[in-house]
């Protein structure tokens, strides 16, 4: 953080030349020395001693920025690289790693979910602080953006700072890389066993029904849902006893339009 260096008023005031009064013919006056010099018999003019000047940049009382604990910041950042080389985290048992989620899966997610998207929630206090609980949102977008912001208003903004556990297609998870930070995220294969036994441990449980169906349908058919797999979450709901809450995500669609489905293109390249 750069301190905002204010100039003192009382130093602008005090820098104000004094007014000369006019010298008497034949006169000279000199500012060094403080007196004047005698020149054919004029009265002697004296001038005022100057003020020690203050500095400037000095900031005004109480204004005095607070100073960056840079040195806990470093001391945190190399304990968290310590704990990841001798392996002393926390895993679940489906490989959720909160720890990574927040300070490293989630750190590049804030800047593009405020800044260049400006999500904006409205109803978060529909979802409780605690318990299981089943979102259930429309799927957009041709890249599945809309997902991951929905998870960082949960975890950023919702007052509990709940972690959504998203339910995923088979190809997230063999998809190199992605599979690996989607298992580390906290996201699971969306089937019925893997819903309820997240359901019954208190999670909240993000799905998208529409799945491929719905980021994969053209921009003539936008805000259209498209139809729903065989209601798997329904059922696991209804199994744990968890409430369901509707989600609407609008904006997605216009994101990374779908203009036109090339299938001969996609059948010649496998």
């Amino acid at each position: 953080m750069i301190p905002i260096k204010t100039k003192d008023p009382k130093s602008n005031a005090r820098k104000k030349p004094a007014a000369k009064k006019p010298a008497a013919k034949g006169t000279s006056t000199s500012g060094r020395s403080g007196a004047s010099r005698r020149s054919g018999g004029s009265a002697a003019a004296a001038t005022a001693e100057e003020p020690e000047e203050r500095p400037a940049h000095e900031p005004l009382p109480g204004t005095e920025p607070e100073p960056v604990a840079w040195d806990h910041k470093v001391a945190n950042a190399l304990a968290f690289v310590r704990r990841r080389i001798t392996g002393d985290y926390e895993v679940d048992e489906f490989g959720y790693d909160r720890e990574l989620t927040d300070r490293v899966l989630n750190a590049p997610l804030r800047p593009i979910y405020s800044r260049w998207f400006r999500v904006e929630t409205r109803g978060l206090e529909n979802i409780p602080d605690d318990g299981g609980a089943l979102v259930v949102a429309n799927h957009s977008g041709t890249i599945a953006l809309d997902s991951l912001m929905t998870s960082v208003a949960l975890l950023d903004h919702h007052p509990a700072r709940r972690q959504l556990r998203m339910l995923g297609a088979n190809l997230v998870f063999k998809t190199p890389v992605v599979g690996d930070f989607a298992r580390k995220s906290g996201s699971t294969l969306a089937c019925g066993p893997d819903a309820e036994r997240l359901l019954n441990k208190g999670e909240l449980v993000g799905v998208w029904p529409e799945g491929f169906k719905g980021v994969g349908k053209p921009f003539s058919e936008r805000y259209k849902l498209q139809r729903f797999g065989r209601g798997g979450f329904v059922s696991a709901a209804l199994r744990t006893k968890s409430p369901i809450i509707p989600c609407a995500i609008v904006g997605a669609e216009e994101t990374y339009p779908i203009l036109a489905n090339a299938k001969t293109l996609a059948r010649i390249m496998g």
